[in-house]
């Protein structure tokens, strides 16, 4: 990556030219180098700001530096070798020799149109060699005599020196005073004496047989009447023989600017000055579009976009309409660079990369989507038809309406379906998370604050977390550090969690190491609940199950047979590991379930039937032993039993709990179910139980009849019954 910004400096060497200029500076050399002005000539050079007129005027005074030095006798190949700066300097050594000169003439560091004057004379003398006391001093002297005086000095007394560019002397050091009064009257007045001056100048400047080329650049970018002044100062002085004047500006810029002067200016006031206009040639969009690749090349490096047709339409449609010139692209390029490296890894590249365009080219709608971010991604729901949001985001006022709508298209599908739009974009969620686009709750916010959401762990510290090479320890530090922080409604281990469920959903990164890690802190995780509110509430059990179920989706046959493995004999994380077993079981239709042909199972029938059976083996074992009851959700492990095995075995094994009332209480416990209201006062977890969930493995009448047996004397089954019957009124009230 590349260590600083793309300057907006133009450039001088053709080599460096991708935009086709050279050819029109080799032109324009070659007209200043062989016209002969006899009465002086203004020539224009016309383009839109950015569209490289800076880079045309210093190639083509490259070339004529060139072609003057060889034509004195040097020698081509020495000086085309030479750097900017010591072509420079060997121009200036030859200054004597030499007839062509050119003259960088900067208006910005001047106040007032005698200093303009004073200055542009100043220039000319030192080009020219004439000796500060001389007869040529004396005319420039008598000629600003009749000019008003409208305050300010030259900052270095007319000599400009400091700073010069490769093809010209430098502007003025200093402070420069910007404000610029009006333009007296007076100034260049008919006045007889003036003219005998001017007379005595131009007869002086033909007899010196010296060519002067005279550049000022950038004209549209001063102010008004800073533009009238100079404009002024050329109609007057473009007569004068052997001197060619050079400027540069937007056309449409100076005469909307013009047009806002107190004196009315006739609009062929330019015609007047501007004997010949030369527009500048555009840029071919593909010309663009390499400078673009180029530049992003050097600052993503190897990252590329997630969907290659997708970035294809957001380029085509809804990037490209908004460059225009070189510097549009520069501007676009620096905003990423100075970016990327805060999100590196974290935002979809075409999601980045269009935002981006939005903000710097239509910041109307970057402020739209900006301020109602959260609506479209859900993040902050509240009810609204995808036809009234379409209707309301609509970027009718934009500055291209067609490109930001196609660009909100893309960057959102939700939008695209509110406006009966074609996105292409057939991604499931799940998958967008992972890609951390624009369009996710989870993600969106890396967009905006100039970095990573810091409620997310970055890709890389998940990827970390599923490469370590002791998952399991690297897990516990990573729980107990996030098990203090929230991430708004959600804790940070819930979060991470869902995190890794996307993370192995898109690539293979479910490795046998990280599968024995997440069970030994299975129960833990199930435990903490970390409820999540959502359109569908998730808990931490399903989660776990996730990231093993679509981890195993990612892996090939044998990779998928290490993991089973260690899901049928590991240690740890009985209820988990019977979730995936199970789960992928019942898919084949195995105890009885009904098979489920729109889900593709992860093992053979054969092969998930024994891993099943020992499954079964374990959580009866679990059962019989009382080991379930230091489980974290010891009646899914008993519904599980249930559906692997038949209702009477389970049954006998539970009146055999109720009879004994050993651990009544804990079967109590495990049956309430979690429910979820929302009301005006917020959200909230309430406990219901509905007996006929259970109906064929419990007696619930006989258990609540042995509680009320053992409350008399245990609290805990005094408790146990309390919770129970809550529980069961407030699933009848549901």
């Amino acid at each position: 990556m590349t260590g600083r910004l793309f300057g907006d400096r133009p450039i001088s060497r053709p080599e460096d030219d991708a935009f086709g200029l050279s050819s029109f500076a080799d032109a324009l050399a070659t007209s200043l180098l062989q016209m002969s002005p006899q009465d002086g000539l203004v020539i224009s050079i016309e383009g839109p700001w950015g569209a490289g007129k800076s880079s045309a005027i210093a190639l083509a005074m490259r070339t004529i530096m060139l072609r003057v030095l060889v034509g004195i006798g040097e020698g081509r190949e020495e000086i085309e070798s030479l750097s900017d700066a010591d072509l420079q300097g060997r121009w200036t050594d030859l200054s004597t020799r030499r007839q062509t000169h050119i003259v960088r003439f900067n208006p910005w560091n001047f106040s007032g149109q005698e200093n303009l004057v004073r200055a542009f004379f100043s220039e000319l003398a030192s080009q020219l060699q004439f000796e500060p006391g001389s007869w040529w001093s004396r005319q420039r002297n008598r000629i600003a005599g009749y000019l008003p005086s409208l305050g300010g000095t030259v900052a270095t007394g007319g000599a400009l020196v400091a700073g010069a560019p490769l093809w010209g002397i430098a502007a003025a050091a200093g402070a420069v005073g910007r404000a610029l009064g009006e333009i007296g009257q007076k100034a260049f007045s008919k006045d007889s004496s003036l003219e005998i001056a001017k007379r005595n100048l131009a007869s002086a400047l033909k007899r010196s047989e010296q060519r002067v080329i005279v550049v000022v650049d950038d004209l549209d970018r001063l102010m008004p009447s800073e533009m009238r002044a100079v404009f002024s100062l050329v109609k007057s002085l473009g007569d004068l023989p052997n001197v060619l004047y050079l400027l540069s500006f937007d056309d449409a810029i100076v005469h909307k600017a013009l047009s806002q002067t107190a004196e009315k200016i006739d609009s062929d006031f330019l015609e007047k000055i501007v004997q010949v206009s030369l527009k500048l040639p555009p840029p071919w969009h593909s010309e663009l579009h390499q400078l673009l690749y180029t530049r992003l090349n050097a600052i993503l490096g190897d990252a590329s976009p997630a969907d290659e047709l997708r970035w294809e339409r957001m380029l085509t449609g809804a990037i490209d309409p908004y460059l225009d010139t070189p510097r549009d692209v520069t501007r676009l390029a620096n905003s990423i660079q100075v970016v990327w490296p805060n999100v590196k890894g974290d935002v979809d590249l075409t999601d980045l990369i269009g935002i981006t365009t939005l903000q710097l080219f239509d910041p109307e709608v970057y402020a739209l989507i900006r301020d109602e971010i959260e609506t479209i991604t859900y993040a902050d729901y509240e009810y609204e038809s995808d036809e009234d949001l379409g209707k309301r985001l609509e970027p009718s006022t934009a500055k291209n309406p067609e490109a930001a709508k196609e660009a909100m298209t893309i960057l959102f599908p939700r939008l695209s379906k509110a406006w009966n739009t074609y996105s292409g974009d057939g991604t499931v969620y799940l998958l967008q998370k992972e890609q951390r686009r624009i369009c996710t709750k989870e993600y969106h916010r890396n967009y905006f604050v100039f970095g990573r959401d810091p409620r997310m762990m970055t890709r890389s510290q998940i990827e970390a977390l599923l490469t370590a090479a002791n998952p399991s320890k690297s897990l516990e530090g990573v729980i107990q550090r996030l098990a203090t922080e929230t991430s708004g409604p959600s804790s940070r281990v819930a979060t991470m969690l869902d995190q890794l469920v996307e993370a192995v959903y898109a690539r293979p990164l479910l490795s046998p190491a990280f599968v024995r890690g997440l069970l030994d802190h299975a129960d833990h995780l199930i435990r903490r609940e970390d409820t999540v509110w959502n359109f569908f509430v998730t808990h931490n059990d399903q989660r776990l199950s996730n990231i093993i179920k679509l981890g195993l989706d990612k892996l090939n046959a044998a990779a998928r047979a290490e993991v089973l493995e260690i899901l049928v004999d590991y240690q740890s994380g009985l209820q988990t590991r019977a979730d995936v077993v199970e789960g992928d079981a019942r898919l084949h239709g195995i105890f009885g379930s009904n098979s489920a042909s729109e889900t593709q199972p992860l093992f053979s029938r054969e092969t998930i039937k024994c891993a099943a059976l020992e499954i079964r083996r374990q959580v009866e074992a679990a059962c019989r032993s009382g080991a379930v009851w230091q489980m974290p959700n010891p009646s899914r492990l008993i519904g599980a039993w249930r559906r692997m095995s038949d209702a009477q075995t389970v049954r006998t094994w539970t009146d055999g709990v109720i009879e004994n009332g050993k651990n009544v209480a804990d079967l109590a416990n495990s049956l309430p179910s979690r429910s979820y209201q929302s009301t005006t006062a917020g959200s909230k977890i309430i406990w219901t139980l509905d007996r006929g969930r259970y109906a064929e493995m419990i007696d619930v009448q006989a258990l609540y009849k042995r509680l009320i047996e053992l409350s008399l004397e245990d609290e805990n089954a005094m408790n146990a019954l309390e919770r129970l019957r809550l529980a069961e009124r407030q699933g009848s009230d549901e």
